[in-house]
């Protein structure tokens, strides 16, 4: 109750400093592409993802295409202590990485090393205010800052009008973010990306251990936290209910493998002894889990940074989601086929089971019959 309450409070400070900030300047509003800045100055760029896995994966498409732009300029990046096991997912388009973690000395502490880097831009890629991003483009004091037009706006040069967040995915929000440096980014532009070693696709071909003819489903139990998991009961009846319709389809022969984060890696156990299904172990690495995401067939996950991997390999998937109260579009996989299952009650436990299972039975039937699965 008392860790509620502080809470509450630390977002209502938050809030009030990201008004205060927004009214403290006037940007540009830059609508559609342009060049309101001028690619000259663009040497050194510094961006800003400090928030979820997830988040960094969605972001891919548009940190490529500002390497693409900007060969030569000098791209860093902001991740944080929640995200910082991706940065293989960025790491080939950009040169270096600052790590933010929560507390007020290490925040003062990377505001001193932003401005000693005299970065010529700053881009913001989040579409939520960020008190952080805030703090952290004031510290960095580069000539020219862009975000898209929210409450704390006035921290920016330059803003992109905010898309609705209600229809629009947020990768193609993001994307916007290009228009004042004179470009913009569409169509097999954007995709998502996870660069993937050899060594990590040889190894995961040997941890998901695909017999000849085998397609893999593979289901990964674990969220970020308890309110993006589905619970244990309910997911024992979920794959004991799908194994059975595995089972009866005998022309197509699926295989399921139960993947976890290590922190549910016994509960992942208890689930495969009781629906009789193979458990793969637990990876130390999430490129390594997302490798062996790429070498399955197909996905059933509570967690969407999963789902984004399996959207940039192209593995169809079932994802449960729970519905933002503000109607929020779910971050869905994007270009990629997917069979969403969706609660506006707040924990995924409310999502019936049967809804899981024909949503699994559809993925099924559609990448099992030798078609491109659309969904």
């Amino acid at each position: 109750m008392a860790d509620s309450f502080i809470k509450r409070i630390e977002l209502a400070i938050r809030r009030w400093y990201n008004t205060q900030v927004g009214s403290q300047g006037e940007p540009v509003i830059v609508d559609a592409p342009r060049q309101a800045i001028s690619p000259a100055v663009v040497r050194r760029v510094l961006l800003l993802r400090q928030d979820r896995i997830g988040d960094v994966i969605v972001s891919t498409p548009i940190i490529k295409a500002l390497r693409a732009q900007f060969p030569t300029a000098r791209i860093d990046m902001v991740l944080s202590t929640n995200n910082i096991a991706v940065r293989q997912a960025v790491e080939q388009w950009v040169d270096g990485v600052h790590v933010f973690r929560k507390s007020i000395p290490s925040l003062l502490l990377l505001r001193r090393r932003l401005r000693r880097q005299r970065y010529d831009l700053v881009i913001d890629l989040m579409d939520n205010a960020s008190s952080t991003s805030a703090l952290l483009i004031s510290g960095a004091r580069a000539p020219f800052a862009i975000g898209v037009d929210k409450v704390n706006r006035g921290v920016y040069t330059h803003v992109v009008p905010l898309a609705d967040q209600s229809t629009v995915h947020i990768v193609d929000r993001i994307a916007r973010l290009t228009w004042p440096l004179g470009f913009a980014i569409g169509g097999e532009d954007i995709r998502l990306e996870f660069p993937l070693t050899d060594e990590q696709r040889r190894s995961a071909e040997l941890i998901m251990c695909r017999s000849e003819g085998e397609m893999i489903l593979a289901v990964n139990i674990s969220g970020s936290d308890d309110h993006r998991m589905y619970p244990e009961a309910k997911m024992i009846e979920v794959l004991c209910l799908v194994r059975e319709v595995c089972d009866e389809n005998a022309s197509s022969r699926v295989g399921m493998r139960i993947m976890s984060a290590p922190a549910h890696a016994q509960m992942a156990q208890r689930i495969g002894e009781v629906c009789g299904i193979t458990v793969v172990e637990s990876q130390s690495s999430y490129a390594q889990f997302a490798a062996c995401i790429a070498a399955s067939d197909m996905l059933l996950t509570p967690d969407t940074s999963a789902v984004h991997v399996a959207a940039a390999h192209g593995v169809a998937s079932v994802v449960l989601f729970s519905q933002d109260a503000r109607g929020l579009l779910p971050w869905t996989p994007y270009k990629a086929p997917c069979w969403p299952c969706v609660t506006s009650s707040g924990a995924l436990e409310a999502i019936d089971p049967m809804e899981i299972v024909a949503a699994v039975k559809a993925m099924l039937q559609s990448t099992t019959n030798g078609n491109r699965p659309v969904a």
